[in-house]
């Protein structure tokens, strides 16, 4: 048997539209898609890692999700404090490699890595994505907040409704 940290042995992660995406097991094993799939036990220990389909997420984003395994591998992201020391995302993450993941990409690739990262359990992924989703939405008003999450206006009914069975929401 090989303690799945030591192993030097890869893996290829699937993507819906079939593309393979290879890398140490080490590195994937970050994903608890991934080690439930390869049944570990409690000591982290396989046999040999087996590949494994990944068909909830597109290949752009599965090749996304790969880099940012691949280097929390070598660097893992320092934790993200709570309550956030400053309303920017490069404010609260220190490290360069990690400011520069996210910069530049659109906001559907965003929310993709969001939902990549919650769908294959990768916690610091999903902390990292949040975390600039969030700085994007502060300091904006509603309007805005519900065209960045694309959330649709209610009608007068649904807000009346709304208001009624959440009052404590509405607080005035």
């Amino acid at each position: 048997m090989n303690n799945a940290d030591e192993c030097m042995d890869t893996i290829k992660l699937t993507s819906r539209g079939g593309d393979s995406f290879e890398l140490p097991y080490a590195a994937a094993r970050l994903a608890h898609v991934v080690r439930d799939a390869n049944d570990e036990n409690d000591d982290g220990e396989i046999d040999s890692p087996e590949d494994v389909e990944i068909l909830k997420v597109e290949s752009p984003c599965l090749e996304k999700v790969v880099e940012f395994l691949k280097h929390y591998h070598v660097e893992p992201l320092t934790e993200i404090k709570t309550p956030l020391e400053d309303n920017t995302f490069e404010g609260n993450v220190k490290q360069e490699w990690y400011q520069n993941f996210l910069k530049g990409i659109d906001q559907p690739m965003l929310f993709d890595l969001v939902t990549a990262a919650n769908f294959m359990a990768i916690q610091p992924l999903l902390d990292l994505t949040c975390l600039k989703v969030s700085c994007q939405l502060m300091g904006k008003s509603a309007d805005e907040i519900r065209q960045i999450l694309n959330i649709p206006r209610l009608t007068p009914e649904e807000e009346a409704n709304a208001r009624r069975e959440h009052r404590w929401i509405f607080d005035d």
